[in-house]
């Protein structure tokens, strides 16, 4: 499981979140969170593949756990970006459906659903991501078919995304680093913050070290050294 996060308000999520970030809606040009919670309804935008983000807020997807985004799995002997992968694949999956998010009685963590069912649930089936300990029979039976069947993940070798983060490598990995994908930078008011593959202006940021920018493997790594998500 992911180190714990500070998920103010996220018992709260009592209304629908209607996910209003298409391809075509990029960080920055979304409604208001204000506009948007007057009329019911918050944009979902997605950091990584079992990590989402309404208005400021930074929910996990319960009952998973899907690679970092500097993650790099095995298939065929040959590395590919399995983190960016999961990530994107959400991100598919929101932009095709409505979707609402309730948070979880016994935790801060949400639960999304669409039209195709429950997001995590469908990761896992998809092999995007494994269960976590304690997850429901069905997380657990969905595991099992997507690993039968070498989907995702599981049709090569990877590191547990749990030991990924302790610092666990595959050999491959280490012998082919790369640069890591979350972007870091300090803007001219001085606020710190991160972006991901999946914004929209994340190709016309370029972290400048000089003023403080830097680049991190996983979006937890980034909260951790003071930098924030940009608000929807």
């Amino acid at each position: 499981m992911k180190p714990s996060r500070s998920r103010a308000g996220a018992r709260a999520l009592g209304i629908v979140l209607l996910t209003l970030l298409s391809p075509g809606i990029v960080a920055g040009q979304a409604p208001s969170a204000a506009r948007q919670a007057s009329e019911g309804k918050i944009a979902i935008r997605v950091i990584d593949g079992d990590t989402v983000q309404t208005g400021s807020e930074v929910h996990e997807l319960a009952g998973i756990d899907a690679p970092e985004l500097g993650q790099r799995c095995l298939n065929n002997g040959s590395l590919y970006t399995c983190g960016l992968e999961a990530s994107f694949a959400l991100r598919k999956m929101i932009g095709i459906m409505p979707v609402s998010c309730t948070s979880r009685r016994d935790g801060d963590d949400v639960e999304c659903t669409g039209d195709a069912g429950n997001l995590g649930l469908l990761l896992v089936q998809q092999g995007f991501a494994v269960a976590r300990p304690g997850a429901p029979p069905a997380y657990l039976e969905a595991q099992r078919v997507a690993k039968d069947s070498k989907l995702g993940i599981w049709r090569g070798d990877f590191v547990p995304s749990v030991r990924w983060r302790e610092g666990e490598r595959l050999e491959a990995e280490r012998k082919s680093p790369v640069p890591c994908p979350v972007k870091a930078a300090v803007e001219q008011s001085g606020r710190r913050v991160y972006l991901v593959p999946t914004d929209g202006v994340y190709d016309k940021v370029a972290p400048d070290p000089e003023a403080g920018g830097r680049l991190f493997c996983t979006d937890e790594e980034a909260r951790a050294a003071g930098f924030e998500r940009p608000a929807s």
